[in-house]
Formats: C-alpha cells, sequence, structure tokens
C-alpha cells in the first residue's frame, strides 16, 4: 500500500497539477466571496455609497459652464433594441463583397499624391525676433 501512495507522490500530474488546479479553482471562489462582501448591504451598509450617480460626478462640470445637464436613462432594454435592428436590417439578403488586395492590379484606385511645399524654417522666426 504504501508503494501506491510513493509512487502516486511522485506522479507529476500528482505532484504539479492538484495544486495548480486547487490554486485556480479555489482562488476563483474566494474572490468571488471578497468581492461579494464590498457590495452587499447586509454585511457593507456603506460599500454602496462609495458608487457615484451621474448627476454627482457632473455637478462641477454644470458649476463651470452654468447649464444644467439632462440625463436620460434608457427606458429600452437590451433586448427590445436588438429587436428592433433585427426589423431594420434585412439579414437573409446580402452580398458577399470582397475588399480591395494591394497585390492585385487594378483593385486599388492610384490617387496622387499631394504634399504642400513648405520653407525651411528660419531661427529668427523660431526665436520670434
Amino acid at each position: 500500500m504504501s508503494k501506491i501512495f510513493a509512487r502516486i507522490q511522485q506522479n507529476k500530474h500528482f505532484k504539479y497539477g492538484i495544486p495548480f488546479f486547487a490554486f485556480i479553482f479555489g482562488g476563483k471562489l474566494l474572490l468571488e466571496e471578497f468581492r461579494s462582501v464590498r457590495y452587499d448591504p447586509v454585511l457593507n451598509p456603506k460599500g454602496n455609497k462609495k458608487l457615484i450617480k451621474p448627476e454627482e460626478a457632473f455637478a462641477d462640470l454644470e458649476k463651470v459652464s452654468n447649464k444644467k445637464i439632462t440625463y436620460r436613462k434608457n427606458t429600452e432594454t437590451a433586448e427590445e433594441i436588438l429587436e428592433n435592428l433585427e426589423k431594420k436590417i434585412d439579414l437573409d439578403n446580402w452580398e458577399n463583397k470582397r475588399g480591395p488586395r494591394p497585390w492585385e492590379q487594378g483593385s486599388i484606385e492610384q490617387r496622387p499624391i499631394r504634399r504642400l511645399k513648405k520653407e525651411p524654417v528660419a531661427v529668427k522666426d523660431l526665436l520670434g525676433e
């Protein structure tokens, strides 16, 4: 029986693999617990007070610009927005258009290179004299 345990302990999978996976999956579970404590109102009643609202974030901008900034909340859900887009876009009738290839002649239209002619700058101009 001791031979079996000795052989298992010398196995690479047992020696390196099990601690590795225990670290990865155990770390995930521990991080979930620690992160949930941060935002849980029962365990940390002051945790949600750190999150700011748009009104608080842009209050100084309102003071500087002397304008009232209005904040609109989106009343549509993501599913409703997706449905509206699916109604607008025809996904059944489409054409695959091939993009230009630089190695194929005539696929990219040649445009003339236009450069501005610049005079060299004198030291007097740089110094403002």
